[in-house]
């Protein structure tokens, strides 16, 4: 866990009376390079660098709300969430300006972020649900682009989305859906673009791109695996709206593991 600790040494001249110190400093700096990680990851980072500048642990729910204090001015907040996977908790240092496709820019050049516009677009209307584009359908997608993108440098351009967290392959490798940190940073900006497409789960209101659905075809629940397995935990297998019989087997989203 070492290694997500920043390099830097601490500048202590703040003190520990300091509302923000170099705990939060540094823990920041952490997530600038790192942009996301699991909850335990984050613990683990702030109890390391609490060791590393001997300040004492703070709660650490107050912890990350006086970073998001200190950080609002400039548009930016660290998001908890969980992933829509494995229902795992990860937290992410996102941008909260009203265009946040918009903010990758200082990575992409105005010709990849059409393209990344694209193919979310090609995600999000995807047919039943699936929440994913071909992997042939994103390599071709590159050559519609004006000016065009070659075949290598729009497989480089993908790579880079995946590595840097935008996308990810699907478990079956056949398509790439719209990865964590994806769904966290771009979340207004999804819902206010695809706001007829794009739905929240009925527990725990965040966007759902993967999980069951109700068989009912004209009944809109949406429900994350990992709610549902805390929902349905007493047996009640009823939709919470229309009360028909739940199936845990109608899945929506290939980006929802096998």
């Amino acid at each position: 866990m070492s290694g997500f600790v920043a390099s830097s040494a601490p500048d202590s001249s703040n003190g520990i009376e300091a509302n923000y110190n170099d705990t939060h400093r540094l823990f920041l700096q952490t997530m600038l390079s790192h942009r996301i990680l699991t909850e335990d990851q984050a613990q683990d980072l702030y109890d390391k660098i609490c060791q590393l500048t001997n300040i004492e642990r703070e709660d650490y729910v107050e912890f990350i709300s006086t970073i998001n204090h200190e950080i609002s001015d400039i548009d930016m907040t660290l998001r908890r969430a969980r992933d829509e996977r494995d229902g795992s908790a990860i937290i992410a240092l996102v941008n909260t300006k009203e265009d946040e496709v918009a903010q990758i820019a200082t990575t992409y050049t105005p010709s990849e972020i059409t393209y990344f516009r694209q193919m979310l677009e090609l995600a999000v209307m995807a047919d039943d649900e699936k929440y994913a584009v071909g992997s042939m359908v994103a390599l071709r997608l590159g050559q519609q682009m004006k000016p065009p993108i070659s075949q290598k440098d729009t497989q480089t351009l993908i790579d880079r989305l995946a590595e840097d967290g935008w996308i990810c392959l699907t478990p079956d490798g056949s398509s790439y859906t719209i990865d964590s940190r994806g769904v966290l940073e771009l979340r207004d900006y999804l819902r206010e673009q695809y706001g007829d497409v794009i739905r929240n789960c009925d527990f725990c209101k965040e966007i759902i791109m993967m999980g069951e659905r109700c068989e009912r075809q004209n009944c809109p629940v949406r429900i994350h695996r990992h709610c549902a397995d805390a929902h349905f935990r007493d047996g009640q297998m009823q939709c919470p709206t229309c009360s028909s019989s739940w199936s845990r087997g109608n899945t929506f989203g290939l980006g929802l593991p096998l």
